[in-house]
């Protein structure tokens, strides 16, 4: 049980180590990088192509 218990705090010592490493939080999503979010646009194109063919 020892051993078991010294495992897990070198683990849980190690990921805390290597979170305070990073540089900060990520930029994620389409929306706050400036990055186009293609399957959106998709996703427009088709709703159009599909509303002009029920008109």
């Amino acid at each position: 049980m020892g051993v078991m218990l010294v495992v897990i705090v070198a683990l849980v010592a190690g990921l805390e180590w290597s979170r305070r490493r990073q540089a900060g939080p990520q930029e994620l999503g389409a929306g706050r990088s400036g990055v186009q979010d293609r399957d959106l646009e998709r996703l427009r194109a088709e709703l159009r192509v599909l509303a002009d063919r029920e008109s």
